[in-house]
């Protein structure tokens, strides 16, 4: 079962403006990356990874949501587009879709 959403995954085609909007929300830079990192809210709740990405790209937003069981599979509705693997970032992923197609990221023991 998961237990809590530790991440919002935005992509944006200005790093810096993007992070200038999330701090007058109250998010603090906490990771600079240069053109990626993660922000994180004073009042708490889950962070943000914002991500530059070129212009053309379709933009996209995922919500990362974390488990502490190994090997968790969801049942129906849920449905698993990825099979739990290895992330470039050192983690076990497994990707989901809600009931309208949207990607979700399940992510073990996420923090």
């Amino acid at each position: 079962m998961t237990n809590r959403i530790t991440y919002i995954f935005i992509e944006t085609h200005n790093w810096g403006k993007t992070v200038k909007y999330w701090q007058q929300m109250g998010y603090e830079v906490d990771l600079d990356l240069g053109t990626s990192g993660r922000l994180m809210n004073t009042a708490g709740g889950p962070a943000l990874f914002i991500t530059e990405m070129p212009e053309g790209h379709e933009l996209s937003t995922q919500i990362a949501i974390r488990t502490d069981e190994e090997g968790w599979k969801p049942g129906p509705p849920v449905e698993v587009s990825k099979d739990w693997h290895d992330s470039h970032w050192g983690t076990k992923i497994m990707m989901i879709k809600d009931p309208d197609g949207r990607d979700m990221l399940v992510q073990l023991n996420g923090d």
